[in-house]
């Protein structure tokens, strides 16, 4: 797993007409976004280029903690957080955009641990790792989740269940996929839920602007390009 890293990337596209750029804020999330050689990589990175691009928004790209992107982006202007699920008490606090992805979340485990774990009503008796802030806290807790460990980020969670300090580490497909793939020490246990995700702006950005990433977004998952872009990774 990727250390946590800062690093922001601004790409050069056309101004907005008020000579604004919208800001873009993510968290290090292999392979929807992280940073390598000082650059900005993954999927979601490559989405938000390519809506920036197709919405002719000048903007950049910060990757930093999810508790301080979710938060700048609920009141900063011109600043949108991505990719965030659409929850019922997130959904005032943000002007919506997307999804970018149709995707669902899943356990992971250490390989030939839980054996005796047969449905998800059973998982949901064990300890299961998270990050701060990710809307995944109060899904588990929706669900009836007896023990719910929040970590400041994904680098520390999954250190938790490599030492035996969790019994799951709740994730999205993509990462899912990726760090068993990477990792044959880990497997996926069970899927928890199927979930739609967003750019979520704040209500300090022009909504002309958010309906631009919105069409832009829109046209991403139409043409096939998002599909695209995903398989990438």
């Amino acid at each position: 797993m990727k250390a946590f890293v800062f690093a922001a990337l601004a790409l050069p596209t056309v101004t907005m007409a008020d000579g604004a750029s919208v800001s873009f804020l993510t968290e290090d999330y292999a392979p929807y976004s992280w940073t390598e050689d000082g650059q900005a990589k993954g999927h979601a990175i490559d989405l938000i280029n390519e809506v920036a691009e197709r919405a002719a928004l000048s903007h950049s790209v910060e990757i930093t903690k999810w508790t301080r992107a979710i938060a700048l982006a609920e009141k900063d202007a011109n600043t949108c957080v991505f990719s965030t699920a659409r929850t019922a008490e997130r959904e005032a606090k943000f002007q919506w955009a997307g999804p970018m992805y149709v995707e669902g979340m899943y356990l992971i485990q250490n390989a030939g641990t839980n054996g005796e774990v047969t449905s998800l009503e059973q998982a949901l008796t064990k300890s299961i790792g998270t990050q701060v802030g990710d809307f995944t806290v109060d899904l588990l807790k929706e669900l009836g989740a007896a023990k719910v460990d929040a970590a400041p980020d994904l680098d520390k969670t999954m250190k938790k269940l490599a030492a035996g300090r969790l019994d799951y580490v709740i994730l999205g497909q993509e990462s899912a996929n990726a760090l068993t793939a990477a990792d044959a020490g880990l497997e996926i246990a069970l899927e928890v839920s199927r979930d739609e995700y967003f750019i979520a702006c704040s209500h300090d950005t022009p909504a002309t602007v958010v309906a631009e990433i919105d069409a832009a977004m829109d046209s991403l998952m139409a043409d096939g390009t998002q599909a695209e872009i995903v398989s990438r990774y």
